[in-house]
């Protein structure tokens, strides 16, 4: 333990307020220009690109060994140098590219791959892209270069954006310009972070120590089995759609999670930030509640955003999705649910990184994928999209479910245990009601009213810090 509760707590929210930066503003332009993707891209365009992204989200840990996860926590510890963490992580990127590029070669030549070979070129983009942005994010949190991650994440969101516009609407380059952008965008990002964290100071070839390499691929690989199922309970139902109800229904149903990805934001944010505190403070007896009460505020605000985005779930359809993707809004509520609990589950695994409980984060998440895949086979047949969602509900529920028992039987983690299922419940009502769509509208606005006046001490809490960091301010 390395300082006090107050200092543990301050700590946090400065990573929280320069996470909300990398994240916000980003995914606000996103946010913004769903309307310009809903109009110049068909249905079946945004299905090819969703299962090109999912495609590469797939094939990235398994050929990195989800080896970021162990750049972050070893760069943290400091038990090995910066570089030989660094040199580890960048000789598995090289390694597993190689290896991925000679596969896809192979396979395109035998006729297995039929894809075209513009979508495996961007595909490789992606992937290079994807994995050397993990590798140097991961190792600027480890050496507390967060506002390098910060500047990078606002340049490359304005600079899609840009391209997008000029792509889209003045070259009209369709489903190509958009693909090229979001390369564009991701290559500037990379670049950034190389030369402000200046990660040529930390690339050396030869490791100081000769065990580090087997220890941090040890270490990282429970993970891959995580990030694997994680893949299945977000993705896998895109492909099982597609073979049931077509591509177009795959472009309606990511278009749906768009409006969940408010609940990502505000989750992603404090699960970064609090990824660093959960190694460089942990505590197994949670000694000072820290652990506790970021879990009680942690819930309270994903449960807050769900309640309030639901509620307005129509409202943002009409303005967001045009034309056939309209319907897109009765795909959106269990979809909030499942990121509520992916979060809350995302929080834990944090907790149980610490640890080094990699094993238990595999398992758990193993689960939750099986369940989601056997519900997906059964609901989407019936249901199609609505299936779909609520099979990813019920996976990332059954997995946090399952992380949370098991991390309480490592940690001490002291906060209202049944405060907290009282609000899922809650959570849950919502998403029946919400079917009907405003149908039950008031009912939905009283929920919400009742939530916040019940959990008021959270936001006075909220409220007493903003007063206090503008006093500060302002001497």
């Amino acid at each position: 333990m390395s300082g006090t509760g107050t200092q543990k707590t301050k700590y946090l929210l400065e990573n929280i307020g320069l996470f909300s930066i990398a994240t916000f503003m980003p995914k606000a332009l996103t946010f913004l220009m769903i309307p310009l993707y809903t109009k110049y891209l068909s249905t079946s365009d945004y299905g090819r690109i969703d299962l090109l992204t999912n495609t590469v989200s797939l094939l990235m840990p398994i050929f990195t060994l989800q080896i970021q996860d162990a750049v972050m926590r070893y760069s943290i510890k400091g038990k090995y140098s910066s570089n030989d963490v660094l040199g580890v992580g960048i000789r598995v990127f090289l390694g597993g590219g190689i290896v991925l590029l000679i596969l896809c070669t192979v396979l395109k030549q035998i006729g297995i791959i039929r894809i075209d070979s513009v979508f495996i070129l961007f595909l490789f983009v992606y992937y290079i892209t994807g994995t050397l942005n993990n590798i140097f994010s991961y190792f600027c949190r480890g050496i507390n270069k967060v506002g390098v991650i910060t500047i990078s994440s606002i340049l490359s969101a304005i600079i899609t954006v840009i391209c997008n516009l000029l792509f889209l609407l003045v070259f009209k380059w369709g489903v190509y310009g958009y693909l090229i952008a979001n390369s564009l965008g991701a290559i500037i990002r990379v670049t950034y972070i190389y030369f402000r964290a200046n990660i040529r100071m930390y690339l050396h070839w030869k490791l100081e120590s000769t065990y580090i390499s087997k220890e941090m691929v040890c270490f990282s690989i429970p993970m891959i089995f995580s990030a694997l199922s994680w893949w299945i309970d977000n993705a896998s139902d895109k492909y099982i759609l597609t073979f049931f109800s077509g591509v177009s229904i795959v472009g309606v149903y990511a278009v749906a999670s768009k409006i969940p990805s408010i609940l990502v934001a505000f989750g992603d944010v404090i699960a970064k930030a609090f990824s660093i505190s959960a190694i460089k403070e942990f505590d197994s007896n949670d000694s000072d509640g820290f652990l506790g009460k970021s879990y009680s505020m942690f819930s309270f605000c994903m449960v807050l955003i769900c309640l309030f985005v639901m509620t307005g779930n129509i409202y943002f359809a009409r303005i967001l999705f045009t034309n056939d993707f309209f319907v897109a809004w009765k795909y959106v509520p269990p979809l909030l649910v499942a990121v509520l609990f992916n979060m809350l589950s995302l929080f834990c695994e944090n907790i149980l990184l610490a640890i080094g409980k990699t094993k238990v984060i595999s398992y758990t998440a193993i689960v939750g994928a099986i369940v989601n895949t056997f519900l997906n086979l059964i609901l989407i047949p019936r249901f199609d999209a609505y299936g779909a969602a609520v099979a990813t509900f019920t996976g990332f529920f059954i997995a946090w479910f399952l992380r949370y028992t098991l991390l309480t039987s490592y940690v001490e983690i002291k906060h209202d245990f049944k405060k907290e299922v009282i609000s899922y419940a809650i959570v849950m009502l919502q998403m029946v009601l919400a079917y009907r769509g405003n149908q039950f509208l008031v009912f939905e606005l009283i929920i919400l009213g009742t939530f916040i006046f019940v959990n008021r001490a959270y936001i006075n809490i909220g409220f007493i810090y903003i007063k206090n960091k503008c006093k500060i301010n302002q001497r």
